[in-house]
């Protein structure tokens, strides 16, 4: 509907001062625009300049001081490097409207607006924002910019939801910049993607290959919060888009973040360029509730990860302690083990196949051929375990590799012969290279997806396998082979989950129980490829805090009973360098930090031999003994994760599960000496035990118990109703 002056009059004169809406919708003429829902509010002045409030609250997270030279508007392009930004909304064709979409019904909001490049051309802006009944908390918005001048013109950039944070806003005795954050992108093997942000931080979170490391992809949202409250925002696609999301703190100490689309897209007289669709979130507490969101959002848009296995819950075991040139009589040995632990999941690791690309047999490993594979799965059955294999869908193995020394059969894969048209080629004709110097598939190609059921049939179906572990890879560059016929180089990135899907289906289809994983290396799992899988993954923490932090995300994203496989417990190596891989190096043995959030626990021991500090004996044996026998009692990973305490503000740390009527707690800390809130409980009496310990801790009576302890490192209790 058109907004006229009357209906603004009205509602001028029904509220003591057009400042504060009572309804969804009002503004005042040449003033300011509101919009708002049961959450979320939103103030835009005249030339689409916004603030953004959590509903309830009187001030909000960024600020549209138009007098300061860094404010911009939320959406805005640049055009030969000039950021065209004060486009001067049309007060008479304000255009609110009901809509019902993917996400369910709500309201529409339209602004235009017309602003002049330094040149004198015109271009014209239009503004969808648009709030949903189902999410009161975030603002879906897009945006279109019009030529209406007589000459091509080239968008250089075009920015969507940019805010500048400031935490002093909501907490005065902090710093500008004094925020933890979320920053879902894959920037390198490691490094923290939840952390606190410091002065002089920037980062570019790039969603397509990082130049130097060679990772990529991701999750495609940012969050910023403090113990008050937070923001965040993200693209709404249903494929990976080739954009970032840059969080930068500003000479003024405030913290920017936007999503950037660099795409020198030319547009004619009269044509029009259309953003990306993308979200503004507002919350309380950390990232948990932000992410819920995403997942929710994109599953309304058919972007939706399957129920998972139930066998993706159980212990693992891979035979990665043995590194690469393991020998069957390994694995055969620790067998034994595995049985006493009651790890039901064996997997064989890195180096059982030849060359990238082919994943034929290797001789060494197996000097049998397909037969002798086919009966070392037939027997690991017969000894009541599953098994998983390891390989990667997009590497294919070149002739020569120039920086990655890991080990291989030399020579050229054979489908690198036969097959070169199926591979990626840069705009210079080459074969970019990835974090293994390998060339790689792409993943547009029919055929290729073709080979990637060859490929699965020939693991799952002929040879017997239950499942997959894909490792050592992460996303692929933009294609030009000429082959190929792409619409867009950009193809090749956006259409990587469709290998994942052909692997999947596959799997399902000749056993409905296999289990998928995908290890994106050390980063960010990718959120596209992972809605083809079943066990989502920490991935290589290097920290007890960064797998407790991992699992939560997987907790947010793919649902809070998630099966979030905490990786090899003795990855995590807090007394040494994390690269230090001789026999003697200390290992990890945190198990409380893989079960107390609800993760599944995993290890690579081997027995009776193999590394010194790999093995299994003596004080590590009960160790192992006591944690893998808890893990299959209490099976917290199959437990409801529920979001009741904020990770980094809340002290101590803090998780809880919930199975049937009992309530698992998991608090971390180095050294504790004090109470601990017991939240979410029912208005019932609880009895509190310590189950690593074996210790009656007394009782509490909900909704929220509070409890002395004292512990160093960890604490662990069950509540069970008394009543």
């Amino acid at each position: 509907m058109k907004v006229s002056l009357f209906f603004v009059i009205s509602i001028c004169l029904s509220m003591s001062s057009c400042l504060k809406p009572e309804k969804d919708f009002s503004f005042e003429k040449e003033g300011d625009i509101w919009f708002h829902n049961s959450g979320i509010e939103l103030k835009f002045d005249k030339h689409m300049y916004c603030t953004v409030h959590n509903r309830g609250e009187s001030i909000s997270l960024n600020d549209i001081n138009r007098e300061e030279e860094l404010t911009k508007p939320s959406h805005f392009i640049v055009i030969d490097g000039e950021e065209l930004t004060d486009f001067r909304v049309d007060y008479d064709n304000i255009d609110v409207e009901t809509v019902k979409t993917a996400f369910g019904k709500g309201r529409r909001m339209i602004l235009t607006g017309i602003a002049v490049c330094s040149d004198g051309t015109r271009i014209e802006k239009t503004l969808r924002i648009e709030l949903y009944e189902n999410y009161p908390d975030i603002a879906v918005s897009s945006a279109s910019y019009k030529n209406l001048g007589a000459s091509d013109m080239i968008i250089e950039m075009d920015y969507s939801n940019y805010y500048r944070l400031d935490a002093t806003r909501v907490h005065p005795g902090d710093q500008s910049f004094d925020f933890w954050s979320f920053q879902g992108a894959s920037i390198a093997w490691g490094f923290d993607y939840i952390l606190k942000i410091e002065d002089g931080f920037e980062q570019e979170n790039w969603m397509g290959v990082q130049p130097e490391t060679k990772t990529g992809g991701g999750v495609p949202l940012v969050d910023l919060w403090n113990n008050k409250s937070g923001m965040a925002i993200a693209h709404l696609e249903t494929r990976p888009q080739l954009v970032s999301l840059p969080v930068k703190v500003e000479t003024d100490k405030r913290v920017s973040m936007a999503v950037l689309k660099r795409d020198n897209h030319t547009i004619s007289s009269g044509e029009s360029y259309q953003t990306l669709q993308t979200a503004v979130m507002v919350h309380s507490g950390d990232f948990f509730d932000p992410l819920t969101t995403y997942s929710k959002l994109l599953a309304d848009l058919g972007q939706q990860q399957q129920e998972p296995s139930e066998e993706a819950h159980e212990a693992i075991w891979c035979g990665w302690g043995y590194l690469t040139d393991f020998s069957l009589d390994d694995i055969y040995g620790t067998l034994p083990k595995l049985k006493e632990l009651g790890i039901k999941w064996v997997v064989i690791d890195d180096r059982w196949w030849d060359k990238y690309g082919d994943w034929n047999i290797r001789d060494y490993t197996f000097p049998g051929g397909e037969e002798q594979i086919k009966e070392f799965v037939d027997s690991l059955h017969n000894q009541g375990f599953k098994v998983k294999i390891w390989w990667a869908p997009t590497p294919v193995q070149p002739d020569k590799m120039i920086s990655w020394g890991g080990s291989v059969d030399p020579g050229s894969a054979q489908i690198v012969k036969d097959h070169p048209e199926w591979l990626i080629m840069d705009k210079d004709g080459n074969y970019p290279r990835d974090c293994r110097d390998m060339y790689q598939f792409c993943p547009s190609v029919p055929e290729v997806q073709e080979y990637m059921k060859e490929l699965t049939t020939r693991f799952i179906g002929d040879w017997g396998f239950d499942g997959h572990k894909l490792d050592a890879y992460y996303v692929v560059p933009p294609c030009y082979n000429p082959d190929h016929h792409h619409k867009r180089p950009e193809e090749s990135y956006e259409d990587l989950p469709k290998m994942l899907q052909a692997i999947y289906e596959t799997s399902k289809a000749i056993k409905p129980y296999s289990v998928t994983e995908i290890c994106n290396c050390g980063t960010p799992q990718d959120f596209f490829q992972s809605i083809y899988i079943d066990q989502p993954v920490v991935s290589d923490p290097t920290s007890v805090e960064q797998s407790r932090r991992r699992v939560k995300v997987i907790k947010a994203l793919w649902g809070p009973d998630a099966p979030a496989y905490t990786d090899h417990v003795e990855h995590i190596r807090l007394e040494v360098d994390m690269n230090d891989k001789s026999d003697t190096a200390k290992v990890g043995q945190d198990f409380a930090t893989s079960m107390g959030p609800g993760g599944v626990i995993g290890t690579k021991f081997t027995w009776p031999g193999g590394p010194e500090n790999m093995q299994l004996s003596g004080e590590r044996e009960k160790h192992w003994q006591k944690w893998f026998g808890l893990y299959n009692e209490k099976m917290l990973s199959k437990g409801t994760y529920l979001n009741l305490y904020d990770i980094i503000y809340d002290i101590p740390e803090s998780h809880v599960i919930q199975k049937g009527d009992i309530f698992y707690y998991a608090f971390y800390q180095k050294e504790w000496d004090g109470e601990i809130e017991l939240r979410g409980l029912d208005k019932k009496k609880y009895q509190v035990y310590d189950y690593v310990n074996e210790q009656e801790l007394g009782s509490v009576t909900g909704p929220v118990g509070i409890l002395p302890a004292s512990f160093t490192e960890h604490l662990l209790i069950e509540c069970t109703p008394l009543d």
